[in-house]
């Protein structure tokens, strides 16, 4: 299962907006799916036709109070389309950070919820709040990603220096990795500063930004007036075919990340024998180098720190089970393949990761 926060500090960027679409396209795709309105405002529900004023139960009800009363994740969703799920929030919501900020284990109640989730689901995006306080910190514990819409305008960076400091604090805080991937949103291709924002963005975030930009478009800002998302509002639109675009992203990094298991399956892998494997780079004017595959799921870590021989040979001898694995060499910053191993495939973001099977 995905757990993918939708984040931004910055208003106005098409935060709810891709929280809903980007959902909606994932389940058209095939994939369970289950959007998390963490949003006080409830925009999600209310994008989605729902009356936020008369409902009984919330997400609010399922992260608890400060006695500890709280009913499960599944009995507060609601089903929106076939293979798609939303647990909805209201005003009640702005209550949570007040009432439980001097209860212990505070910032774990969203992760909790999710893992005694009593029905499967390949992914689940959580729409953060608007501001850095606790429910955006409950969300980023919860998550191994998170998804980050910048819109094309001039004040575009605005609210993700806060966003990245706070993602820092929760690595050095509690050693939890959360991959980073940035949407470019509002992107109107007419206009040649709008081109000039995205360029910028694109090499401030090198390898973390998605390819697929969200274009200015009508019908993703009639659709939440209808109480619909794209998909079922104007599925002919250029608003729809972009999130398909970003969905079929997303879907091709499930090979990548290895981090979405099949609703279907049934049986546990047997566990096998793990083995030695080493890793060998031959980089003498390298000051450091680090290797990274989905073994980790592509963290960076120190963990996976190489070695440096005499020779200049960097090595990592990585305890692995039996499988096929791919990986690539972080060397001074610079993403590299191994030099000395043929097998390779493409990766989305138009690079190539080396692959070995250990058997």
């Amino acid at each position: 299962m995905r757990v993918i926060s939708i984040a931004n500090q910055k208003g106005g960027c098409g935060k709810t907006t891709t929280a809903i679409n980007l959902s909606a396209c994932l389940s058209l795709k095939g994939r369970k799916v289950l959007l998390i309105d963490l949003d006080p405002q409830g925009h999600s529900a209310t994008g989605l036709n729902i009356d936020t004023d008369t409902l009984e139960k919330t997400v609010h009800h399922a992260l608890g109070n400060a006695e500890g009363t709280r009913i499960g994740l599944s009995e507060v969703t609601l089903k929106v389309a076939e293979n798609f799920d939303l647990a909805p929030s209201n005003i009640g919501l702005s209550t949570f950070e007040h009432n439980l900020s001097m209860i212990k284990g505070r910032e774990t109640r969203l992760k909790e919820a999710i893992q005694d989730l009593n029905q499967p689901y390949d992914y689940v995006i959580i729409d953060c709040p608007p501001s850095l306080g606790l429910l955006t910190f409950n969300a980023l514990m919860a998550s191994r990603e998170v998804f980050i819409p910048i819109e094309m305008g001039l004040f575009s960076l605005h609210g993700t220096g806060k966003l990245m400091e706070i993602l820092d604090l929760v690595r050095a805080k509690t050693e939890h990795e959360i991959r980073i991937k940035v949407i470019a949103t509002m992107f109107d291709r007419r206009t040649r500063i709008a081109k000039e924002i995205l360029k910028d963005i694109s090499e401030h975030f090198k390898g973390k930004m998605f390819r697929t930009p969200i274009n200015t478009n009508v019908k993703l800002r009639e659709a939440p007036g209808f109480g619909k998302s794209i998909v079922e509002y104007a599925k002919n639109s250029k608003g729809c075919a972009d999130y398909l675009a970003l969905a079929h992203e997303v879907l091709r990094e499930e090979k990548i990340l290895g981090a979405v298991k099949s609703v279907k399956q049934k049986k546990a892998p047997r566990q096998r024998k793990h083995r030695k494997t080493q890793f060998l780079f031959h980089g003498p004017r390298a000051s450091r180098v680090q290797i990274v595959g989905n073994f980790n799921n592509w963290a960076q870590s120190e963990d996976y720190y190489m070695r440096r021989r005499e020779d200049g040979t960097w090595s990592k001898e990585i305890i692995l089970a039996p499988g096929v694995y791919q990986y690539k060499f972080l060397v001074d910053d610079e993403w590299m393949e191994d030099q000395n191993n043929p097998n390779v495939v493409e990766d989305p973001f138009g690079g190539r990761n080396s692959v070995i099977e250990v058997n």
